[in-house]
């Protein structure tokens, strides 16, 4: 069985991002790697929180390139985003004292079975019910992406 790979908005971003040519790197052989493995999960958050950081946040790219790029992960949207979702995400930020949205997608991430989430922005190392979060622009990747 393939591992479930779950893919935080930043991940996404730099792979868009001219700004940070390493990261940007790294990024896009990373969700390359996964993508070919078909292990790659992202939530409807995920896809959200990029679209809106990639055409007003940041301005990286205009709408119909973000919807290109968003439709390319499509695929990949299989994590819930319910209400059991909105309990566990509970859970989480009583546990581990995350943000609520961060909380949100880690939740939701948990229950698609995902073994690793990828982001730059929470701690790497730390378990959250079986899933470690992994920081893909400092650790060293995971055996079974490499």
């Amino acid at each position: 069985m393939t591992d479930r790979l779950f893919a935080d908005t930043n991940v996404l971003i730099y792979a868009m991002d001219p700004s940070a040519p390493a990261k940007r790197a790294k990024a896009v052989a990373l969700l390359s790697a996964c993508a070919a493995r078909g292990s790659l999960v992202t939530s409807p958050q995920t896809l959200n929180e990029c679209y809106r950081v990639l055409i007003d946040r940041r301005r990286l790219v205009g709408v119909a390139a973000a919807r290109e790029f968003l439709l390319a992960f499509s695929w990949t949207c299989t994590a819930p985003l319910d209400w059991q979702t909105i309990v566990k995400a509970c859970e989480i930020a009583d546990s581990h004292r995350y943000g609520w949205w961060d909380c949100l997608m880690l939740a939701s991430a948990v229950r698609a079975g995902c073994r690793v989430f990828f982001s730059e922005d929470l701690q790497s190392g730390v378990d959250i019910e079986g899933m470690t979060i992994v920081d893909p622009f400092v650790d060293e990747l995971p055996r079974f992406v490499r």
